[in-house]
């Protein structure tokens, strides 16, 4: 293999669906690991152990989207750490770091060096859902306070920290998963909101992703991913950046345009150093052979690969061992901690008795919160209910006589829920509702005389969600965005 050849390897990151059996399908910088590969600790770990077996350099990095929330990989054996949103309800800095710090430990025993987190997006945009509750909130000097200590967990816990999606994903309505979103604000505005949660880690950041979106006032022609005036001239000349820039999956729709081997050739000239490539490895492979020619043909500076190459080598051979698969948990039950202390009263008596009331779920499960107190009666809903759903919800809540408890599912974007939680509380108008994601809906519930928000519903949100309503744990949650009356 030439100098050239295993340095265009080197700067690439990608996914595996088996463990590989050819030297063509090794010596890459690292791999992605994703539910495909295992869902507990010790098949991630088996997976990850039978990979740095292979490798003939330093250990490869061995990278994750471990977030919290709905973004997570490993499923079992694992703390659940709910959403950065619900974090940043908490408002607690140390519960932030501990929860970064126990992810760590999760991670180091499956084998893992690097966690695609946290989330600096701010959460602008009501019709985002693509980052949603993968944000701390929309205050840019929170996100970054918040951001920074879960990092800081992550780091003492030996796992790097990659904070995304630079220059910020929050406030577009568009899934780059699906097309290119355009970020469409000033430069000025930018600046003083997108980019400062960005800046205020920059300088001390061992990892950055970028994200795949269009900012027309920084550069009209490439998505940052794609944009030198973005990645270089920006985040390293201006805001001081030194350490690793990962791409988001080049495999994604909003760069369908370039193509995911092109676009890694564009990438690297405009500053990336890790080229991500999450599904098809022979994307990978053939992204190494287009970078070796476009070395050769000088479209790629060689000096450019170096640097990319350095940098990744240097994070590679910074990174920790694995744990024990029996090590002991640093902060046990950190996330239903973090789930009830997140729940946030706007108005409203928070109590509920399990033995006479009935959840309503829309787009959810209610055997959720019947898990957690199994007297509870439950019914669950389309997250769009057509009036036959509604009147099958009336009249199991008539036949009941249970008081109702109303589980929102972004009814701001579904407004036949709305309308279906409006004609319940006009009959029922004790009934409690709660926003379970993002708290976009409460201006929604004007009628209802016991609002709350949670900022998910997975097991640790859903669990800090009982402890209130039926337990005797105070709500001290605070709403981590604003919100139009």
């Amino acid at each position: 293999m030439s100098d050239v050849e295993e340095k265009a390897r080197g700067v690439i990151l990608t996914g595996l669906t088996d463990i590989p059996t050819s030297r063509e399908h090794i010596d890459f910088a690292g791999y992605v690991l994703f539910s495909r590969n295992g869902s507990s600790v010790p098949q991630l770990r088996f997976f990850s152990d039978m990979l740095r077996a292979e490798c003939l350099g330093p250990p490869p990095i061995i990278a994750i989207d471990q977030e919290g929330g709905r973004v997570v990989r490993l499923h079992e054996g694992v703390e659940v750490i709910p959403s950065m949103m619900a974090v940043g309800a908490a408002g607690d800095l140390e519960l932030a770091e501990r929860a970064g710090e126990q992810t760590a430990f999760d991670l180091r025993r499956a084998g893992c060096t690097m966690d695609f987190a946290p989330v600096l997006d701010l959460a602008l945009d009501s019709r985002n859902t693509v980052i949603g509750t993968r944000s701390f909130g929309a205050d840019p000097q929170s996100v970054a306070a918040f951001g920074l200590a879960f990092a800081r967990g992550l780091e003492r816990g030996g796992i790097t920290p990659c904070y995304k999606h630079f220059p910020g994903h929050g406030a577009t309505s568009v899934d780059s998963h699906c097309a290119l979103p355009v970020l469409d604000a000033g430069e000025e505005t930018l600046l003083a909101r997108d980019v400062v949660p960005f800046a205020a880690v920059a300088a001390g950041a061992s990892a950055f992703m970028s994200a795949h979106v269009l900012v027309p006032e920084l550069d009209s022609q490439r998505p940052a991913t794609l944009s030198r005036r973005i990645l270089t001239d920006l985040l390293r000349s201006k805001l001081g950046f030194k350490g690793v820039l990962v791409t988001d999956c080049l495999e994604m729709d909003a760069l369908a345009g370039p193509g995911p081997v092109e676009s890694a050739v564009e990438a690297l000239i405009a500053g990336a150093d890790l080229l991500l490539f999450s599904h098809r490895v022979e994307l990978a492979i053939a992204a190494a052979a287009a970078i070796e020619a476009a070395v050769e043909e000088g479209r790629v500076p060689f000096q450019r690969l170096e640097e990319a190459h350095s940098r990744v080598m240097r994070l590679r051979e910074a990174a920790s061992l694995p744990l024990p698969l029996d090590a002991f948990a640093p902060h046990p039950n950190v996330g239903r901690e973090i789930g009830q202390r997140a729940v946030t009263l706007v108005r409203g008596i928070p109590e509920a008795d399990p033995t006479a009331s009935i959840v309503v779920a829309f787009g959810s499960d209610a055997a959720a919160l019947q898990r957690e107190a199994p007297v509870l009666a439950g019914l669950s809903a389309p997250v769009d209910p057509a009036p036959q759903d509604v009147d099958r919800i009336l009249s199991s809540l008539a036949q009941s006589r249970r008081r109702a408890i109303l589980l929102a599912r972004r009814a701001h974007l579904h407004p036949s829920q709305g309308d279906a939680i409006t004609t319940i509380l006009q009959r029922y108008p004790d009934a409690v509702v709660v926003s379970l994601m993002e708290p976009f809906d409460l201006p929604l519930f004007g009628a209802a005389h016991h609002l709350l928000a949670t900022y998910g519903d997975d097991s640790a949100s859903i669990g800090g969600l009982a402890d209130v309503l039926f337990g005797s744990s105070m709500p001290t949650g605070r709403l981590p965005v604003s919100l139009s009356s």
